[in-house]
C-alpha cells in the first residue's frame, strides 16, 4: 500500500468516526436547544470534525469553545479535544495543549454512545 493510499484510508476512517458522533448527538434532547457549527481539521495524521455550539435563538453562548472530535493516532480511541479561541483554517489544531494525550475526554474504539455523552457534558459545561 503505497502512503498516499494509507493517508486516504486513514482520513476517511478519522471522518466516518466523526459522523458517528454527530449523528447521535443530533438526536440527544439536551442538544435540541443548540445550533451546532460542524467544520474540519487535520493535521495529516488526525482527521474529524469541529462542533461549536450556539444557541438556536441566535444568541450566542458566552464562549469562545470549538470542540473536536478524531481517532487518536496512537490509541484508535475516540478522542474529544477543544480549543477556546481556536479559528479554523490558520494552521493550528483545535487541541487543548501541545501534548497528544492532553486532551478533553476518551472514549475506547467504536463507543460512539460514549463519545457523544462524553461531548454533551462538555457542550452543556459551557452554558452553566
Amino acid at each position: 500500500m503505497t502512503k498516499r493510499k494509507y493517508a486516504l484510508i486513514m482520513s476517511k476512517e478519522g471522518l466516518r468516526i466523526s459522523l458517528e458522533v454527530l449523528k447521535r448527538l443530533r438526536r440527544r434532547p439536551k442538544i435540541r436547544e443548540y445550533e451546532i457549527i460542524v467544520g474540519c481539521f487535520t493535521n495529516c495524521r488526525e482527521v474529524g470534525l469541529t462542533f461549536f455550539p450556539s444557541m438556536k435563538n441566535d444568541k450566542y453562548l458566552n464562549h469562545s469553545k470549538t470542540f473536536c472530535i478524531y481517532e487518536h493516532r496512537n490509541s484508535d480511541s475516540i478522542i474529544i479535544n477543544g480549543k477556546d479561541g481556536y479559528v479554523s483554517g490558520y494552521e493550528e489544531l483545535p487541541y487543548k495543549a501541545d501534548n497528544k494525550w492532553d486532551v478533553i475526554a476518551e472514549a475506547e474504539c467504536g463507543e460512539y454512545d460514549k463519545a457523544t455523552d462524553l461531548l454533551v457534558k462538555e457542550i452543556l459545561k459551557i452554558k452553566n
